[in-house]
This record gives C-alpha cells, structure tokens and sequence, in this order.
C-alpha cells in the first residue's frame, strides 16, 4: 500500500520518527536526503521545510531541547572538566535579582589536551563564526590552527549572542583585544588580515580582475623582484588601487613586510572556515549537545592522527613530506655555488624552463636559515635551494626541518590525555543552576540560516576568462598537440 504523494497526514512529527536512526548516525544528515529518503521509504513527497522541521523534532528527541539542555548542563560541565584536567569552560551569565537562577548569556570552552597540542603547534590562530541552526538564536565561533602533518586542529570554542555585537565583531573584536589587552599586545601576540579578505574589499572598490591578481602577488610573494614588479604594474593600470593598498598598513597584510615573519606563510583565514563546515552538525544541537558533540569529534580526531602518526615511516608525517619531495626535487636541477662554507654564503640559481621561467639567482645564508626567496624565513621549512644546499654539504635535509614539522612532534600532539565521561547517574551536582534567556528562543516558523556568518569581506566576483596558453611555448591561440615548436 503507497501513500499517495503530499499526503497531508504525513506530519513533521511522523517524519522525525522514520529518521531518528539516521540522524543519530549523521547529526547534519541534510534535508534533501531526508526527502529522499522519505520517497523511496513511504512512496511520498515532502516539502523542504517539512523535511527541515522533522530534523529539528528528531535532535530535539535524541539530545534534547535547550531547557531541558541547561537543566542538565552545570553537572555536565563538572564531569566534563574533572575527567579531563586542564579543560576550561568560562560563562557570562546575567544575574536577576529575583531569581534563583542565572540567565546564560556565552560560553567559551577548551580542551585540556588540545591546549597542550598546541603548545606544540605553529604559535598561529585563525578565529571564525557560523550560525546556530537549531532552536535558539547564537552563534558557534571557532579558533584553529594546523598540526605538525598540515591538518586543521581546533583549539577553542564559543557560543554567543547572535542579535548584537556585543559579543562577537569578528574584525572589530579583535581589534580590541589586541589594543586593550596586555596579554595580547606585541610582541607577544601578532594581528594579522586575511589576504582573501583584504582582496575582497579592495575589489569593491576596483573592479579589475588585472588588479586582483596583483593584490594577491602583492600580498603573498616573499621574493623582493616581484613584490616591487607587482607593485609597478599595478600603477600602471590604477595609481589609486596601489594608493588604497598603503593605507591597509603593509605589515598587515604582506608576506614581504611581516614583521618576525609571525605569519609562519599563512595568507587567509581559511582553516577555519573549512572547520566550520565540519562541524556543520554541531549548530543543531542544543548548547549541552554541542559541547558534547565537540568533544567526541576531538577525542575521534585525536585517535585518528595518532594511528597516522604512528604508522609513519619517515621523519615527517605524510602531507609535510610531499611538500618536502616536492621542493627536493625541484632542488636537484638547482646549480649551487659555494663562497664561504664555514659561513654558510651560498648562490643557488634555478633551471631555466621551457617557458623561458627559471634561470634566477638567490642568495642564501645557511647557517642563519635565510634564502633570498624568503620562503625559508616565513615558514620555516626549508626551500628548494636550501635543500640543494643542504645535499651539496652531504647533510641530512631533513635536519634543517623546524621542529613543528616532524613526525615526531606530530605524534606528540596527538598523545592524547583525554578521559571518558562517567554515567550521568554518578554526575556530581555542582550546587547551581542557570536558564535559557527566553528571548533567545525561536518560535516563530520557517528555515534559519545554514550557513556561516558573512559580511562585507565575503563578496565574490566573476573571474574574467582568460586565453588558454600553450605548455610548451606558453602562446596564445593553439595548444601543446598543435604546437608549431613541438618535436
């Protein structure tokens, strides 16, 4: 027997019920799925927000709703943070007077063990913000960084208000905490823009994919010649886009002018975007769930870059070695000439392409871990004519490799102290209570946000076409099988 499409009696309710297994498994399990799940298992159709509120009915029916969340949060977060030692959890709560309890306003919380692998991390953090999606208004921020193998470890979390900004300007926010804060004042901390972000703006004032470009370069080369030859094209074209790029504060946002090179290669904020979208799951859930949440996908992480690590055959975990083979390669068609060995002055000059690339100069001084193409500097890890080097003097390359890059900081990162909660039944009550500002909760109907937060920087615009060039003479207008130099 087949319901008959749109069958009315088929509520949000009767829906949740058929997916519950499925959103146990997959809190993010999207809703077209869920529509066509529903089709294939019942024979009918739903509507999107049908489907989306059947989501919501189901997480609320496995993890609860955010009252009921709260009641259950203060023992929570006491089993949380005695099981794992160094885990933090801060609040700001708002106090009546003619109540009991207090009213929550944001939660920040970390990891103990995540605090210790970042003490062994790039000493870089990338923050950003997505919308809570299930019942309550908020927002999930997010601080990142990489591991020694390149991937995106998570560092802290946030849930705050989503209606002022108050608790959360990304931009503005941290402006403040930089100027304000000691302990976030140089030299002990670096503020640095995203170069996707600064483009962004200066695209919306200069339309001009030419320009674009030469804002990248401009931003992301660590080669004097070409930040100086940027720099002169983009006169050329706009005097006033080159005169709006001074303004920004160069130290902000160039590779070329990073002071201490305190932003160890890294261009954008992107890390941490892409985190968000892995945690789509978590804006879902209800503010006990989420941590909840946060902590088993760390816990899963951590299991999982241990068995990487530890299968690891060579001194470098698997990512960082293809980066390190690559450059190697590179390196071998490199032509080294020594000037003082015992000083370490060496002149590389690179293999003249077939696109008539190639055939430079670089000057670098060994023993200081300094090359003219300043890639070595700005991150630390060795560049192709630093590895030619380094074979020339019969070392071992891998020995000039800083330490946040081997395999064997990246096991140490990894070794994990994190505990298993007890049985809720033995959760110790901490003696306080605290309540959802009801104002926060959504009772109205239709489809919140899903995505995370944008602003005036996340404008994209339409790359222009651009004329395919030929691989092997590098003209326009033919291509490598029709190559009038091919052999």
């Amino acid at each position: 027997m087949f319901i008959r499409n749109n069958n009315r009696s088929l509520t949000s309710k009767n829906v949740a019920a058929y997916i519950n297994h499925a959103v146990r498994a997959d809190i993010a399990f999207p809703v077209k799925q869920i529509q066509a799940y529903i089709k294939e298992t019942l024979k009918v159709d739903i509507s999107y927000i049908k489907a989306w509120r059947a989501r919501r009915i189901s997480v609320d029916s496995i993890y609860g709703n955010w009252k009921s969340n709260f009641e259950e949060l203060p023992k929570y977060i006491t089993a949380l943070m005695s099981s794992n030692n160094g885990t933090i959890v801060e609040w700001y709560h708002q106090t009546d007077g003619s109540s009991e309890y207090n009213t929550f306003k944001y939660v920040f919380w970390a990891f103990g063990p995540v605090i210790k692998a970042f003490q062994h991390c790039r000493p870089i953090i990338c923050v950003d913000g997505t919308h809570l999606t299930g019942s309550y208004r908020g927002k999930l921020l997010i601080a990142v960084t990489k591991d020694a193998n390149k991937y995106i470890l998570s560092v802290a979390y946030a849930i705050v208000d989503e209606e002022t900004n108050d608790s959360w300007d990304r931009h503005k926010d941290i402006i403040h905490a930089m100027n304000n804060l000691d302990m976030w004042k140089e030299p002990l901390a670096y503020h640095r823009f995203c170069l996707r972000h600064v483009r962004s703006n200066f695209m919306k004032k200069f339309k001009n994919v030419s320009l674009k470009r030469l804002c990248w370069s401009i931003g992301s080369t660590t080669q004097r010649r070409k930040y100086r030859s940027c720099i002169q094209q983009m006169k050329k074209i706009n005097p006033e886009a080159w005169e709006y790029l001074k303004q920004i504060g160069f130290n902000k946002w160039t590779l070329m002018h990073d002071e201490k090179d305190s932003r160890w290669g890294n261009l954008t904020t992107n890390i941490s975007e892409s985190l968000n979208n892995a945690l789509r799951g978590a804006r879902v859930l209800p503010i006990k769930a989420c941590i909840d949440y946060t902590f088993n996908k760390v816990v899963q992480q951590f299991r999982n870059h241990t068995d990487i690590a530890k299968h690891c055959k060579t001194s470098l975990p698997p990512r960082v070695w293809h980066t390190f083979d690559e450059r190697d390669n590179r390196g071998q068609d490199h032509t080294v000439t020594e000037f003082n060995e015992e000083e370490g002055w060496y002149r590389v000059t690179s293999m003249m392409q077939t696109n008539q690339d190639g055939d430079n100069d670089y000057i670098v001084q060994y023993k200081n871990k300094k090359c003219s193409c300043g890639k070595w500097q700005a991150e630390r890890f060795p560049c192709s004519h630093a590895i030619s080097i380094c074979r020339h003097r019969g070392e071992r390359p891998h020995d000039i490799v800083h330490r946040v890059y081997k395999n064997a900081t990246y096991l140490q990162q990894y070794q994990s102290d994190f505990r298993p909660l007890p049985h809720p039944a033995l959760w110790i009550d901490p003696g306080w209570r605290i309540i959802a500002d009801e104002s926060k909760i959504v009772t109205s109907r239709g489809r919140r946000r899903a995505r995370r937060i944008h602003n005036k920087m996340d404008v994209h615009y339409r790359e222009e076409s651009v004329a395919r060039r030929c691989g092997i003479c590098n003209e326009t207008g033919h291509n490598r099988k029709r190559c009038p130099n091919r052999s």
